[in-house]
């Protein structure tokens, strides 16, 4: 009977030396819980670093005049100040470079710009989703068939018949 409470005895240890004993553990980390929050600090610092140069390299896209700019497009496409809203925005900062903004130009009343619009669609349509080739190609397929200015109308043909 004693040998068992010896062996009870010495099993038993305090949660302290448990504590302990998982801090010598290969599998808790090494750096300090400071080092951790200053990592985490770090890494926002950079990601707001890289955000602002690439505001800096963007030029004038990178603004937030910009930014209200393109999201007007977005807001009055199908109303009557959406010409207008276009107009601004080509003339300041020229023609936009996103899928979705683009496939809006094609609702435009300048057919030049329109034209513009297409060719820049055009290389960036393989990598796009099934159902925006589809609208994509269905919007053609109205200008093709629908637009007042011949060249418009050729171009829509001839790119349909490329994809």
């Amino acid at each position: 009977m004693p040998r068992y409470h010896d062996e009870e005895e010495r099993e038993k240890i305090s949660w302290r030396e448990i504590d302990r004993r998982k801090d010598r553990s290969p599998h808790v980390p090494k750096e300090p819980p400071l080092d951790r929050e200053r990592s985490r600090r770090s890494e926002w610092v950079m990601k707001k670093y890289r955000k602002e140069a690439d505001k800096l390299f963007m030029g004038k896209k990178g603004t937030k005049k910009h930014k209200k700019a393109h999201e007007n497009i977005d807001r009055l496409h199908g109303t009557d100040q959406f010409d207008e809203a276009v107009k601004t925005y080509l003339d300041q900062y020229g023609l936009p470079d996103d899928w979705h903004t683009l496939s809006l130009l094609l609702d435009y009343s300048d057919p030049e710009k329109v034209l513009e619009a297409i060719q820049a669609m055009k290389p960036l349509y393989e990598g796009r989703s099934t159902m925006e080739k589809q609208g994509f190609k269905a919007k053609l397929d109205i200008l093709a068939m629908t637009a007042n200015h011949s060249d418009l109308r050729d171009a829509a043909e001839e790119v349909l018949k490329t994809l």
